[in-house]
């Protein structure tokens, strides 16, 4: 067996120095699913009508906008990771009980410079992309030796899409935000966070409040300002062709514990009273990524892992932009997705959906998904962190709150280490987590809804935390996508509307279709069939937009 690094090996097939492989390749992606099989002509630019089965609720009226990576090869070079996959945005138009859908490949940069020569042109997270071929030969020379080419970077936004104001965005962990037409799915406008605040990343998944300004984490690659909460305020009814954000600003910015790394993070909490960041045992290492360039190597090439490191949770005051002074930390684990934070009872209640592996960002390159189906699962930790404590007995566990299990020890001055509570007995399994956004954000809440997947079996999951019991979706063969809740028009209780779910076949004689679930119930009511032939790649996330428009 070769003792070459994977990633290595993976460049000297690329330039066609390394062994030939080509047998093993073909092999790999005889074993992909499908979805990530996708063309360039794969996608569905004209709105179809599906078929109906069940009851759609006539009160359901929108659209449901999803995104994820779609396309998997440009040419003959196949890319490496499902986080390089080129951004595919769904949309399923929903209305009076019944649903079309469409799709189309995001035409960013990327994808346009990339289609044109025929490969990959811009660097993805681990797919490295060798200099443009119409570049002059000096440019050539220059993008092998310059550290990070800016005119290089990729704006390719494969993960979620969110509305600010009237304006769809499709987003990744960039600093790039794609504006999106919301009937033709087309790219019309790119934002660039780093054209006005200093920061090099920022995640997929940012906060609103309710005056709709917008917040988000980004992060740096400068250690000592190594993550920031930035906002970009909402639009003002007088000014609507106003640009927010050339607006955006940092409200505090925290250096990185690690010398000379800052952690990744995709996600971030913010209750009433606070932000919560999770400084994560996975990071960034400055000096390789700032010779990625010359190793000819992704960014997720420059990944290091702190097995041994804890977590460590920064608590910001929204009054002031002040971090606490408490330094609370947990065992190692890894972090993509909070699923809540709310304060009770001078705690800090964080929920997450935690993986004990600390590098579990490796097991998702698609040799890996095509040689194994048991992926490590991540589960609903539930951690609190006990407020305005100064000093206490390392014996005593200030976690007080009723039917909590959680812990909290004071192990030296200032420092505070939590042990979660783990909700159910059987320790749920979840990821891509979502709640009801506009009643229970930053709130105390009662359900969480999921994905819950151990092996090849891959099922939809609501979580009851006050009675600490989960209930289950699912279907042979099939493999439902991130569920959305929507709130019935004049809903009294938390769960009174539907869940949405678009799902992915894995039968080769059943299309793929949007279930939609009664979230009280968590029964089927009802699903839209996609027509045969129509093909249908994976989401990670998406908005449901109410009322058939974009607006506020």
């Amino acid at each position: 067996m070769s003792s070459q690094p994977a990633a290595t090996k993976r460049r000297m097939q690329q330039e066609g120095t390394g062994p030939d492989d080509e047998d093993q390749q073909q092999q790999r992606r005889r074993c992909l699913p499908e979805w990530m099989t996708l063309d360039k002509d794969s996608h569905t630019k004209t709105p179809v009508a599906t078929e109906i089965s069940g009851k759609i609720p006539k009160w359901l009226n929108g659209n449901l906008y999803r995104n994820g990576p779609g396309v998997f090869s440009v040419g003959n070079q196949k890319l490496e990771h499902l986080f390089d996959g080129l951004a595919l945005v769904h949309r399923f138009l929903i209305y009076d009980g019944d649903v079309s859908y469409q799709s189309r490949i995001l035409d960013t940069d990327t994808w346009t410079r990339s289609c044109k020569a025929n490969r990959l042109v811009s660097s993805q997270f681990a797919t490295y992309a060798y200099p443009d071929p119409c570049k002059s030969l000096f440019d050539k020379i220059m993008s092998y030796l310059l550290p990070i080419n800016p005119n290089d970077m990729t704006d390719n936004t494969a993960v979620n899409v969110i509305k600010h104001g009237d304006k769809l965005y499709a987003v990744t962990d960039t600093t790039v935000l794609n504006e999106v037409d919301p009937e033709t799915l087309k790219q019309t406008a790119t934002v660039d966070l780093h054209d006005t605040v200093a920061v090099h990343m920022a995640t997929a998944h940012p906060h609103f409040d309710t005056d709709g300004t917008m917040y988000n984490l980004g992060t740096s690659f400068n250690p000592m300002s190594a993550y920031s909460i930035v906002a970009i305020p909402p639009k003002h009814p007088d000014t609507p062709d106003e640009d927010v954000f050339q607006k955006a600003y940092q409200l505090t910015t925290i250096p990185s514990r690690f010398k000379m790394h800052v952690s990744y993070g995709h996600s971030f909490g913010m209750s009433a009273e606070y932000f919560v960041l999770l400084e994560q045992p996975l990071a960034l290492n400055i000096v390789k990524l700032l010779t990625m360039n010359w190793r000819r190597e992704g960014i997720a090439s420059n990944f290091v892992k702190f097995p041994e490191e804890e977590i460590l949770f920064h608590v910001i005051r929204r009054s002031d932009n002040q971090r606490l002074p408490v330094s609370f930390k947990a065992d190692p684990g890894f972090c993509f997705h909070f699923i809540n934070c709310y304060e009770e009872e001078e705690h800090l209640v964080v929920d997450l959906c935690c993986y004990e592996d600390v590098g579990i960002v490796e097991e998702f390159f698609l040799e890996n998904l095509a040689d194994k189906a048991d992926i490590p699962p991540a589960t609903f930790r539930r951690y609190v962190l006990p407020l305005n404590v100064t000093e206490a007995d390392p014996e005593v566990n200030l976690v007080d709150m009723a039917d909590s299990q959680a812990t909290a020890h004071m192990v030296s001055p200032g420092v505070i280490h939590c042990s979660p509570d783990y909700i159910t007995e059987d320790k749920t399994v979840i990821d891509l987590p979502r709640i009801n956004y506009e009643q229970c954000n930053g709130k105390k809440y009662r359900y969480a809804y999921g994905i819950s997947k151990q092996g090849k079996k891959q099922k939809l999951v609501k979580v009851d935390v006050e009675k600490r019991e989960a209930a289950y979706w699912r279907e042979t063969g099939q493999s439902p996508g991130e569920p959305i809740f929507v709130a019935r028009p004049g809903a009294s209780t938390e769960d009174d509307g539907v869940v949405v779910s678009a799902v992915l076949s894995e039968l080769p004689d059943a299309p793929s279709f949007l279930v939609v679930l009664d979230a009280k119930t968590f029964q089927e009511l009802g699903r839209a069939t996609i027509p045969w032939g129509v093909k249908m790649a994976m989401s990670i996330h998406g908005s449901f937009i109410p009322d058939n428009n974009t607006g506020t």
